[in-house]
């Protein structure tokens, strides 16, 4: 049965306000229907509606000032080969606990809150293995800039994933604009489209050639 979202599901789950989700819908850019005069919108719908943002943030946008690269984000010390947790909870919890341990981070209880809030709202497994792990809000207080941290799990952890399968390769992104997270989120989608860097990040022996395989789809995507 298609999942029925309220005004103010969607407001979180797009982590928009209210009022501007409400003047998208009625303006038709955002696709929902009103029952009684509330607004009303099916995921599915919504998702599709968000791919094609994200695919048009990394054309058009993205080219401008907020070229923000996976790899430039990523360093060696914010990527975890081998995670112990074996539960979808247990995953939020370690990755948070790397950030901390590394000094990337002050409040990890704050983070970790975040995470653990939007994942109520709809599981951040989209598939193929993969986790796009991100808190509900911004947070500037935490990431002043760009953070993109890994995790990848040999056994895999069920993460109730769109797909149901089990996710090995988890990305977290904090970000501290939307529209830099939305950056990162378009660049992210395009380059996990590439089967082949997927394998690379899973066969991975150390952090550095994670960054390496990451940098060099970068730029066979320049090149495209």
């Amino acid at each position: 049965m298609p999942q029925v979202m309220t005004l103010k599901d969607l407001a979180d789950y797009l982590r928009m306000n209210e009022r501007t989700v409400a003047k998208l819908a009625q303006e038709g850019k955002i696709p929902g229907f009103k029952v009684a005069s509330q607004w009303r919108f099916l995921k599915e719908s919504v998702d599709s509606w968000f791919e094609r943002q994200l695919q048009r943030v990394s054309g058009a946008e993205v080219a401008g000032s907020q070229r923000t690269r996976v790899s430039e984000a990523l360093t060696v010390d914010t990527i975890e080969l081998n995670l112990k947790s074996r539960t979808k909870d247990g995953v939020l919890v370690e990755m948070t606990e790397m950030l901390v341990s590394k000094g990337r981070i002050q409040s990890g209880q704050v983070l970790l809150g975040a995470l653990r809030q939007r994942e109520q709202l709809c599981s951040t497994g989209i598939g193929r293995g993969i986790a796009l792990l991100h808190p509900r809000q911004i947070m500037p207080e935490i990431a002043r800039e760009p953070m993109l941290a890994i995790g990848r799990s040999g056994e895999g952890v069920d993460f109730d994933a769109v797909d149901g399968r089990k996710v090995h390769v988890f990305f977290l992104d904090i970000a501290p604009t939307e529209r830099t997270h939305l950056a990162m989120l378009a660049r992210l989608s395009r380059l996990l489209a590439d089967d082949a860097l997927l394998e690379r990040i899973r066969g991975a022996k150390e952090p550095r050639e994670v960054i390496e395989s990451v940098a060099e789809a970068e730029g066979r995507l320049v090149e495209q």
